[in-house]
């Protein structure tokens, strides 16, 4: 036991990596209360099975989509206030250094991505009884997507985004690993440094587009790896990377695989009551309650005190993280005697909404941890249980809005304001709007407006502001935080600093 902590100490992410597949002996979770011997995990049909939903879940984590990479986006951003009904994420809404994601992140998803790899190599070998030339390609095309989807995590949280660089600060990427590592002797004989962004994102785009050639829609469905889901995330991480030309090619091929799946007005307040959004392209489930993530830190009481949409008697939640006064202005959403900082501060009495069907996610919370908040109740418990909800990953109104933007941005190769317009548009009046008729700035401008109203507190604010290279502007509840301002990237692990000479820290930190 010494000698593999001492290992630990000194290996960083490659010895986080071990700790996900490490010894024979060790278990694979499959499933709240079921394991399979990880010493058959990857030679038997069921095992190989049992190993590939331990790659899903690995996202569940509160530490990745199960909090915090929902959470904490709005929080940093100008989305979320924080209520220090308990305390928590009030130093992400108040930008304090370090205060972040958190080193969680970085070894979650490292152990994931040496989960996916090992699993990667074992496939193509494994000749057990029962197993199809098809298990094959579906394992590693959802390896792939998943890999692609970790990196991508990472890359975003901890490094510039391309064409939003502070270049005196820019240390690159994170670590490209592909080789599985299941040994001490493996971790102690690689130390890794941290790769080009642009190589980072090469890796991505080749996970992406290898799983996306071999998926199917709907497949085994939306709570698993497919095609329209591989194509969305690869319209996704191209418009990160302002290649429009290749965002809009990915959009167009998963609207026309997928069709628009777009609520209505009528239907958009019932999709976000239903387990699963008929939007979602790619969804993580949450099957039993013996994955409920808890009182203290679910999306639901991150998020709300209500216990369900509308009963103010009944506080469950802390309501830690709500939609700041300009949110709420760009929602429509009015509080009785203005919106004013100081009304604000107040408990809610009472508030009005506009036409936007999407303020109606937007209520009063409960008085039982404090002064009463307009909430969001995009989460509340919708699989039965009380701060159980299944997370939407990606969803269809994101990929109509990332074509939107990739052909309203000014010298986009793929420019056109026309088609740009009808897409924004696709949205506007499938949320109870008035079609827009906009050109120049004023389009690209509401198309960036109207992501921010589609995917708030789905954690999504923060990096579009970062791959912007905008500030953010968070009067009048906090500071402005400059784009140039260190805090715009979470520092890495520090013990990933002080076990690898090769690793290169954030600057600032």
């Amino acid at each position: 036991m010494m000698k593999m902590k001492n290992i630990l100490l000194k290996t960083g992410v490659l010895a986080i990596m071990i700790a996900a597949f490490g010894s024979c002996r060790d278990a694979l979770v499959i499933q709240p209360r079921q394991s399979i011997d990880a010493a058959s995990a990857l030679t038997s049909k069921d095992g190989i099975n049992a190993a590939v939903v331990s790659v899903y879940s690995r996202f569940k984590s509160a530490r990745l989509y199960g909090r915090d990479l929902i959470a904490i986006p709005e929080a940093l951003s100008d989305n979320g206030f924080a209520t220090n009904k308990s305390g928590r994420l009030q130093p992400e809404a108040n930008n304090v250094y370090r205060a972040h994601f958190t080193d969680a992140l970085w070894s979650t998803c490292y152990n994931g991505i040496n989960q996916a790899n090992l699993i990667l190599e074992a496939v193509p070998a494994v000749n057990a009884a029962g197993i199809t030339a098809a298990d094959k390609t579906s394992w590693t095309a959802q390896m792939q997507f998943l890999r692609a989807l970790y990196y991508f995590d990472l890359v975003r949280v901890y490094s510039y985004i391309p064409g939003a660089v502070v270049s005196a600060q820019d240390k690159g990427g994170v670590p490209i690993i592909t080789k599985g590592v299941s040994s001490s002797t493996d971790a102690l004989a690689l130390l890794p440094s941290r790769a080009p962004v642009a190589d980072v994102y090469t890796q991505i785009i080749n996970d992406l587009t290898a799983a996306e050639a071999a998926l199917t829609f709907p497949g085994l469905g939306v709570s698993f790896a497919n095609k329209a889901a591989a194509q969305a995330m690869l319209s996704r991480v191209y418009l990160y990377m302002k290649d429009y030309a290749n965002a809009k090619k990915w959009a167009d091929a998963c609207i026309t695989l997928a069709g628009s799946r777009l609520s209505t007005a009528g239907t958009y307040v019932a999709q976000w009551r239903g387990s699963t959004h008929n939007e979602s392209l790619f969804q993580l489930v949450f099957a039993t309650n013996g994955e409920n993530i808890g009182v203290n830190e679910s999306l639901q009481t991150s998020f709300t005190t209500l216990t369900a949409p509308g009963n103010t008697s009944v506080t469950g939640g802390f309501g830690d993280l709500v939609p700041t006064l300009s949110l709420m202005n760009d929602l429509g959403i009015t509080l009785n005697g203005g919106n004013t900082t100081a009304n604000f501060g107040l408990s809610v009495t009472g508030l009005t909404r506009g036409s936007d069907v999407r303020a109606q996610l937007y209520e009063s919370g409960t008085t039982g941890r404090g002064a009463s908040k307009v909430e969001c109740t995009k989460y509340i418990g919708k699989n039965g249980f009380i701060n159980l909800d299944n997370i939407p990953v990606i969803r269809i109104a994101e990929v109509y809005l990332n074509r939107a933007e990739a052909m309203s941005t000014p010298g986009s190769p793929v420019f056109n304001q026309t088609a740009a317009l009808a897409d924004l548009n696709a949205i506007a009046t499938n949320r109870g709007l008035t079609a827009f008729n906009l050109t120049g700035s004023a389009l690209y401008e509401e198309v960036l407006k109207q992501r921010r109203l589609e995917l708030a507190f789905e954690g999504h604010r923060f990096f579009d502001l970062k791959r912007l290279g905008r500030d953010l502007v968070k009067t009048p509840h906090y500071l402005t935080v400059a784009f140039s301002d260190v805090r715009i990237l979470a520092p890495l692990p520090q013990r990933e600093i002080d076990g690898n000479k090769n690793m290169v820290q954030n600057s600032g930190y």
